[in-house]
């Protein structure tokens, strides 16, 4: 009698480890595949033309987008602008540089003129909406968590345009 009561508890401990084992295989195997869908969805980055965000932003809103732009910033101002000139009308969009900015783009990062400048580099992030942003007068972000190819930089005076940025005019709109 005792021999048959240690036999079943035997197989039942056995049974409970196996049940065990099973379910941290289970969690194991759930993390891994969360883990690189999440890496997935990051590296799925959509390649925008400046000329094609401005057209229809509300189509790239929550979606990571990379942009070759002019990023131009000053005192209350922190903006894209458009690289060539666009026969649409130009959409301002906000800009805001994500803090943990990863190695090369954080050194591209400290390369722009201090206080305020013009910037021509390829762009990546998320474009947010629904705003107002920046000083209320913004309808769209551009999360930017990563620099890419800086072509380009300067800190003229008011009375200097670099001419790298284009002079355009678009439905009573310039491009800078």
């Amino acid at each position: 009698m005792a021999k048959v009561v240690w036999s079943k508890l035997a197989s039942m401990n056995c049974f409970l480890f196996v049940m065990r084992v099973l379910v941290v295989a289970i969690f194991v195997s759930g993390s891994i595949v969360k883990s690189l869908a999440q890496t997935s969805a990051a590296n799925s980055v959509q390649i925008v033309e400046y000329c094609q965000l401005v057209r229809t932003p509300s189509s790239f809103v929550g979606k990571r987008i990379r942009v070759r732009a002019v990023y131009s910033y000053m005192f209350e101002v922190s903006r894209l602008k458009s690289p060539a000139c666009c026969p649409d009308r130009d959409v301002p969009i906000w800009v805001d540089f994500n803090e943990e900015l990863e190695g090369s783009s954080r050194k591209m990062l400290r390369k722009f003129p201090k206080g305020m400048g013009f910037v021509l580099a390829t762009f990546e992030g998320t474009l947010q909406g629904g705003g107002p942003y920046g000083d209320g007068g913004y309808r769209f972000k551009f999360a930017v968590d990563k620099i890419e190819n800086l072509e380009n930089k300067a800190n003229p005076s008011r009375d200097q345009h670099p001419t790298w940025i284009p002079i355009c005019e678009a439905f009573g709109t310039t491009a800078n």
